[in-house]
């Protein structure tokens, strides 16, 4: 009896120390030369974080489904999801390992995982917290060729390589 006491006060413990999204969206940012721009989006955020007492404690993961993101131009979507792989790789993440608080804001050390690679990266994020409510809100940059992908051509219009990614992510405790 007493096992089973113990057990569930710890797993009580576990369920309190988790972030649950109540609201997100991640936009990401490309052009194409000598034509447009194009920012897919999400807002079906999904995570898997927990925190102990401050916010450097947070850690897990974030993650959405590929076929979530969503463009002006439809007809261009079903280009990115074939560039993408997202019938072999159907989710992009962001596993947080640790957060630093700097001057200004907080650096988050992760790693992104894309088309199956997986690569390192700082986040600088602005983080704040008040009434057990925590929002990520920031940016970051990456290249497609980081990520084993060739920026798409066609004609004589090219996909810029670098993709900026804006976030906003609110949390619950």
């Amino acid at each position: 009896m007493y096992k089973l006491a113990l057990i569930l006060i710890l797993s009580l413990g576990a369920f309190a120390n988790s972030l649950t999204i109540t609201q997100g969206e991640i936009t990401a940012h490309t052009e194409v030369f000598g034509d447009s721009e194009i920012n897919p989006a999400t807002k079906d955020v999904k995570a898997d974080l927990s925190i102990d007492d401050k916010i450097e404690s947070i850690k897990g993961k974030i993650y959405f489904d590929t076929l979530s993101l969503i463009s002006q131009k439809k007809d261009r979507d079903a280009h990115m999801y074939e560039l993408l792989n997202e019938p072999k790789f159907k989710t992009i993440s962001f596993d947080i390992k640790n957060i630093v608080k700097n001057d200004t804001n907080y650096d988050i050390n992760g790693i992104v995982t894309l088309n199956g690679v997986s690569k390192d990266i700082t986040v600088k994020s602005n983080i704040t917290e008040q009434n057990n409510q925590v929002l990520f809100d920031g940016g970051f940059s990456f290249n497609l060729t980081d990520f084993n992908l060739e920026p798409p051509t066609m004609f004589f219009l090219t996909v810029r390589n670098q993709i900026d990614i804006s976030y906003k992510i609110d949390l619950k405790r």
